[in-house]
């Protein structure tokens, strides 16, 4: 009796958790993922002033320097996979024309975050969460000589105290082992993600044509208690709101 009274309360819990999230719960989340933008293959400059969503990830820019990183034909494009185990997103940077050595370093601030999409039933925020991000690049023909990727993420600022983890991907002949590099798994309950990408080619004979990020993701369904305590601060809200 005890067990299926538990089952009906777990049960009754999750209902009422989804029939929240449908009619906005989760704060101004909803209403900006809506607000924004889908995200385009489209021209990096435009990037840097536009936040722009894919499925429940929102992205925006946040500073990038480099000798051409103003180029009107740099180019931007973020993708969603699906997959079994969870979605992957991927973040290209492609600059007009392939980086040398002469180009100096490049770095791209930007974070990702989780949103509701406003195209599915359920409200992503309770559902998804990040589980790795790694870094790549691609090279043409025999020049994947002297590439440098560092790619550092952080779940509270930009050089914070919360450092997530470092996926490097290096060429082989300084040490590394190409291209993508380590995956860095991301520990539960971040929704939002702090990432630099720092790269610069380093031999005369190498040369990049784009640089990668991969984040992916798990979906989770969180435990009845956490669930009643969502409703609890939601109910708080709504009372507030109600006394003003």
């Amino acid at each position: 009796m005890i067990t299926n009274i538990s089952r009906r309360l777990t049960t009754g819990a999750l209902a009422i958790a989804g029939s929240v999230a449908a009619f906005g719960f989760a704060g101004a989340a909803p209403a900006q993922a809506q607000a924004q933008a889908e995200c385009l293959p489209q021209s990096f400059n435009n990037f840097k002033t536009n936040p722009c969503r894919k499925g429940d990830k929102l992205f925006t820019h946040i500073n990038s320097s480099g000798i051409g990183i103003n180029d009107t034909n740099n180019f931007l494009t973020i993708t969603e996979t699906v997959l079994p185990l969870g979605d992957l997103h991927t973040f290209t940077f492609t600059p007009a024309t392939p980086l040398l050595s002469s180009s100096g370093t490049y770095v791209i601030d930007y974070t990702i975050e989780i949103v509701d999409n406003p195209n599915t039933p359920g409200n992503e925020l309770l559902t998804q969460m990040f589980s790795a991000f790694s870094g790549g690049y691609t090279t043409t023909g025999q020049t994947d000589f002297g590439v440098s990727l560092n790619k550092t993420v952080w779940s509270d600022a930009f050089g914070g105290s919360s450092l997530v983890g470092t996926s490097e991907a290096r060429s082989l002949d300084i040490g590394g082992i190409g291209s993508p590099g380590l995956t860095v798994l991301i520990a539960t309950n971040i929704l939002k993600l702090y990432v630099r990408d720092t790269f610069f080619v380093s031999s005369v004979d190498g040369s990049v044509n784009s640089i990668t990020n991969d984040f992916r993701q798990t979906t989770y369904i969180p435990e009845p208690s956490a669930i009643l305590g969502i409703l609890a601060v939601a109910g708080a809200g709504a009372f507030a709101r109600r006394k003003s």
